[in-house]
């Protein structure tokens, strides 16, 4: 990726940019705008390539941030992983080692959706030991809901907040994602057969569901508030993730975005019902503010089934 062309269109910064050989004509406000990375699954997501490891992705993905000057970086811990190989609190550990921190994302990855509040409470408690001893008296009071369920009825998702405020924590929100998860499984397809034109498929799709994502975002802020809000990428510690992360917080810059921290976002208006579990619930994400509203959703291309069947 580079770039090609900057200039000015009335009050828009139209900015050229070569992304996996395409070129892009992309229209932004004059003003910089801000994102928090967020990474969830540590120590371990997705499949791994062959004769990859655990600890070389996260490097990857250290690496990355740290050459782009991202500030401290969240990674939202599931223990069970740690449990099931140790070997792999060595990811936790670089994570700290870099200065970034950790967050709570239950033990067990548990869907609030699919089990009681009593059973998702108890889970989100057992990961709690791990990451005290980890964070070593630094607080780790964030949470990112899996699969970003947060309860299926208005039992569960009251009672979790409870829960919440009672504990101490904030709720890590997501108002950016373009999936990138379902990339590192047609990944490690593709690397296991060495099809190496598959493979940058792959990149140019990566980047290009990213941006699409980006206008997706930004249209939907700018009819809910007349601006941008600081807005939560949610990303996954995978080993396409990692490859394609120095691009991709490039793609970012290159699109006006200044990195902030996760604490910083959510200090906006918007994040208000995440950072103070005491209020009553309202919309956490743009989809649900849009529908609160009764707008209609900006249309976007879904990747999925194309994905599914590279490299089969």
């Amino acid at each position: 990726m580079g770039l090609r062309r900057v200039g000015l269109r009335g009050r828009a910064l139209v900015v050229w940019v070569l992304v996996g050989g395409w070129s892009l004509g992309l229209a932004m406000s004059a003003g910089a705008q801000q994102i928090a990375i967020t990474f969830d699954d540590l120590p371990a997501h997705g499949p791994l390539p062959g004769g990859e490891t655990r600890i070389e992705v996260a490097s990857k993905v250290i690496r990355a941030l740290q050459r782009a000057h991202v500030p401290p970086t969240y990674g939202f811990v599931n223990g069970i992983a740690v449990e099931q190989h140790p070997e792999t609190v060595a990811v936790l550990a670089a994570w700290r080692a870099a200065g970034f921190p950790l967050g709570n994302h239950t033990w067990s990855h548990m869907n609030l959706n699919q089990h009681s509040l009593q059973e998702f409470e108890q889970d989100t408690e057992k990961n709690e030991g791990l990451l005290e001893s980890q964070m070593q008296g630094v607080d780790w009071h964030w949470f990112r809901f899996p699969y970003l369920a947060d309860g299926d009825n208005m039992e569960k998702q009251m009672g979790v907040r409870v829960f919440f405020a009672e504990h101490g924590y904030r709720i890590a929100a997501v108002t950016m994602s373009f999936a990138d998860y379902e990339w590192n499984e047609p990944y490690a397809r593709c690397e296991a057969k060495h099809d190496r034109k598959a493979i940058a498929g792959l990149e140019r799709s990566y980047l290009l569901a990213a941006d699409e994502d980006i206008g997706y975002r930004r249209e939907m802020s700018e009819k809910l508030f007349g601006r941008d809000i600081p807005y939560v990428l949610l990303m996954h510690i995978g080993a396409f993730d990692a490859r394609m992360l120095p691009r991709l917080l490039r793609l970012y810059q290159s699109r006006g975005f200044t990195f902030v921290t996760l604490g910083a976002a959510e200090e906006d208006s918007f994040y208000k019902y995440d950072v103070d579990p005491k209020l009553l619930s309202g919309p956490d994400t743009l989809e649900g503010a849009m529908a609160e509203k009764h707008l209609a959703l900006p249309g976007r291309k879904d990747y999925g089934a194309e994905l599914e069947k590279a490299c089969r």
